[in-house]
């Protein structure tokens, strides 16, 4: 570039020793100034996670007040068994839950070309289709062997219908970088559900399996509220999906199924050997306990799904220096929730569930920081996903997911609820750890890379 004939300003020619020397003598503090300027993220960034955390803590909040109401509303046998179901679930959505991961990076590779970003929308959209299809017929031994109900089996088959269309929905929206729209969804999904159960609950109407039915299809019902007055800009085309290119869908999903499957053992394992080796009573408390934890990690969530999308796009000669920006806001903004559960725990928890849950507080505070280094961990997946290499994030999670359920079965018939914090807790430092090292090695080495054009290239390779 020729700037030979650009008239620079005055400030620009200066030297920068001059000009910090000139600020430091006028405002004390310029040097945490230009600190924090270096260590924040662009404010691109900034709006896009504050519309995903406040607009997410809103539905979150909603969908927590549905776990206080049905811990309220049904006696702990009961919501220990909702509690079950809801596990049960995420063994069964492994495929749905895993299909839809990838569709966000590729549909943001292709910002601008809405032709590109529709043809990876319909062929994502119909391998979610056939993946929801298989998961229902396994769904059956899957329910023999787990012992669940005819209700109950009904219910969870309701959850892997509205878990397929909340998390499309959610991907292809996070792709196009429509936050707004994707959290208002989630709201009204949430709300739903929650309103649907008091409603009942005005009735008599207080069973587990209708609440997990509620549960599952209230994403259903947003969906039918939101898409006549606000669609999505994305269409199903059916022309445009190939048999070549579901196959390339399903190769690159094979990590994202890996990891979904180690992520629900890892998620659901610490419940069910508590509800397994302990009592419904204690598995009541400490789904509860589960529940309130959750809150420390949404806001590096919402840090997560901005930067996957952004990250995608972006040249690989800013991914260190951006990628090192993000995670230490990530973990500045998770570090207040986590110090709150931890000083406050018990008194919070005994005005959210009252004096029936007397054991909440026990595993809360550890439970914090484990969902406070999964928060930080999520940040770095979903960095590794937009770069269109999710394996790193299946084999931490797989590790994560050893380290609980070893440790599970050591200290929860021992220590009760705290074994099983103190094994889910390390579970996800381990996987904190693992894609911690791994990403320190790749950004020392210089082998940080966008995503590459995967459909391309294996219809290349086919040819």
């Amino acid at each position: 570039m020729e700037t030979g004939s650009v008239a620079l300003p005055f400030t620009e020619l200066t030297p920068v020793s001059v000009r910090q020397s000139r600020r430091d003598a006028r405002f004390p503090f310029s040097r945490l100034g230009t600190l924090v300027q270096r260590i924040a993220p662009r404010r691109g960034l900034i709006r896009s996670s504050a519309i995903l955390f406040f607009g997410g803590t809103a539905a979150r909040a909603i969908g927590f007040l549905f776990s206080v109401a049905a811990a309220r509303l049904l006696v702990p046998a009961e919501y220990g068994l909702l509690a079950y179901g809801l596990a049960i679930v995420g063994f069964a959505s492994i495929l749905i839950s895993s299909a839809p991961a990838g569709l966000a990076s590729f549909v943001a590779r292709y910002q601008g070309n809405p032709r590109e970003q529709e043809l990876h929308f319909s062929n994502w959209l119909a391998v979610i289709s056939l993946l929801l299809a298989v998961s229902t017929v396994l769904m059956v031994p899957i329910a023999a062997v787990a012992r669940l109900s005819p209700p109950m089996l009904l219910a969870v088959i309701a959850n892997l219908i509205g878990l397929a269309v909340l998390q499309t929905y959610k991907e292809a929206q996070r792709g196009l970088e429509r936050f707004a729209a994707m959290t208002i969804f989630y709201f009204l999904a949430n709300l739903a559900q929650l309103i649907a159960i008091l409603v009942l609950a005005l009735f008599g109407l207080r069973n587990a399996a209708l609440y997990l039915a509620i549960y599952g299809l209230s994403s259903v019902a947003a969906l039918a509220i939101v898409q006549p007055v606000a669609p999505l800009a994305l269409r199903f085309i059916r022309d445009a999906v190939e048999w070549q290119r579901m196959m390339a869908v399903a190769r690159y999903i094979q990590p994202l199924v890996l990891q979904t499957v180690f992520f629900a053992i890892w998620f659901g394992a610490d419940l069910i050997l508590v509800q397994r080796l302990l009592t419904s009573q204690a598995a009541g408390n400490y789904a509860a306990a589960k529940s309130l934890a959750n809150a420390v990690y949404l806001a590096p969530s919402a840090v997560s799904g901005a930067v996957m999308s952004r990250i995608a796009r972006m040249p690989q000669l800013s991914l260190g220096g951006y990628l090192g920006r993000v995670l230490v806001f990530a973990t500045v903004v998770t570090a207040p929730l986590l110090m709150v559960f931890v000083v406050f725990g018990k008194p919070l928890t005994d005005f959210i569930f009252g004096s029936r849950y007397s054991q909440v507080s026990t595993p809360l505070a550890v439970l914090a920081i484990g969902m406070a280094c999964y928060g930080v961990y999520l940040v770095l997946a979903g960095s590794w996903r937009g770069l269109g290499k999710p394996a790193i994030d299946a084999g931490a999670t797989g590790a994560g997911t050893v380290a609980t359920v070893i440790i599970g079965l050591l200290l929860v018939p021992r220590a009760g609820l705290l074994g099983a914090a103190i094994a889910f807790s390390a579970g996800a430092m381990v996987q904190l750890v693992v894609i911690g090292g791994y990403t320190v090695r790749q950004v020392t080495s210089g082998r940080m890379t966008r995503i590459d054009d995967f459909m391309e290239n294996r219809r290349e390779k086919e040819k």
